[in-house]
């Protein structure tokens, strides 16, 4: 199976997001004060949190101050507060996650400066195969640069597209990452309630002229129970290197009296690589976990990483005791053993006005 023509796919989103724009505004002149979110189907299914009864799913990883896995820990090992309020624990059995099947999407970056890793997705096929697992698990791709451009269904299998996965084509200079993630959980709200939903973000670690905001991300992350993987890159780092490089490996004579250098030069770059990682929040606030790399070594060590973490991690679940809402602060611990190393969801939505829906 082929991908359609990738320029068909971008112009079929830009003429459907053009058509569902002008139609969503005419809908909601009267209500100007309260724009919608971008790219809202219409009527998805969702397991949005609408109620106190309502199952919030915790995904957390549990490792030794070695780095090992610990498998062997129950629900009673457990103490989860909402808010400062002690829940009631659910561990599933199942701790191979066959009992949930997993929707995952993929969204790697190709626009911006992001050609300059392509490199170090060499086999991402392979790994990705590997983090996924067998069927019933499917995963997605979107490759996005200035707006997201939709390149596959939810499959549970992606070697017939090795070549456009490991070998992405470059795309113009945006990094929408916030966009991107917006479009990604649209998509995962397809599937019904109780499907683990993740996204492996691939990207530059600052968003660039998104539409969406930063709060609407957080806000549908919790909503979702969506867990987020971050593997990020530093464009400062990046471009520093490059450089470098150039600088040793030019040719050309060198210039006894080269044009004076921007003297904030230095400070500018000190400045945009301390602005925040949102990406590194976001996946820290949802259960996933952030990651940073600058060559393959790095990148296959980290999603190798991220296998472990989806495919070896506990499902915990509560249903909150507080209908109060807005977003709610989770924090779990392990009651005899605080030794242990913990990565799980730090925070959920509640939205208990809305309408009521199905839970499992």
């Amino acid at each position: 199976m082929r991908l359609p023509p990738r320029t068909t796919l971008r112009h079929s989103v830009r003429r459907c997001g053009r058509a569902f724009a002008a139609l969503l505004a005419v809908c909601l002149a009267p209500v100007a004060a309260y724009p919608a979110p971008a790219q809202t189907p219409a009527a998805p299914a969702t397991d949005t949190l609408r109620s106190s009864a309502t199952l919030v799913f915790v995904p957390a990883l549990v490792e030794t101050p070695a780095k090992d896995i610990v498998y062997t820990l129950t629900a009673s090992d457990f103490v989860l507060t909402d808010n400062g309020v002690p829940q009631k624990v659910f561990l599933e059995e199942d701790q191979s996650n066959a009992s949930r099947p997993l929707a995952l999407v993929v969204l790697m970056q190709i626009g911006g400066d992001a050609r300059k890793h392509f490199a170090n997705y060499a086999h991402l096929d392979a790994m990705l195969e590997a983090v996924v697992g067998e069927a019933p698990n499917k995963i997605a791709i979107v490759n996005f640069d200035s707006q997201p451009e939709y390149d596959s269904p939810f499959v549970s299998g992606i070697a017939q597209w090795g070549e456009e996965v490991d070998h992405p084509h470059q795309g113009d200079g945006g990094a929408a990452i916030f966009d991107a993630l917006a479009y990604a959980l649209d998509m995962l709200k397809q599937h019904p309630p109780g499907t683990r939903r993740a996204i492996l973000l691939i990207s530059q670690q600052h968003d660039q002229h998104s539409k969406t905001s930063a709060e609407e991300i957080i806000r549908t992350v919790g909503e979702t129970n969506t867990a987020v993987y971050a593997l990020t890159y530093s464009v400062e780092k990046s471009t520093l290197k490059q450089g470098l490089y150039d600088l040793t490996h030019n040719d050309k004579p060198m210039i006894l009296n080269p044009p004076p250098m921007n003297p904030l030069a230095p400070l500018m770059l000190a400045a945009e690589a301390s602005r925040k990682n949102f990406a590194a929040e976001i996946a820290n606030r949802s259960g996933g976990e952030p990651f940073d790399f600058g060559s393959k070594v790095e990148f296959d060590r980290a999603l190798n990483t991220v296998r472990n973490h989806i495919r070896n991690g506990y499902t915990l679940s509560f249903r909150p005791t507080s209908s109060e809402p807005g977003l709610h602060t989770l924090k779990l611990r392990i009651v005899d053993h605080p030794e242990l190393l913990i990565d799980a969801r730090t925070s959920y939505w509640s939205d208990p006005a809305g309408p009521s829906e199905k839970t499992e």
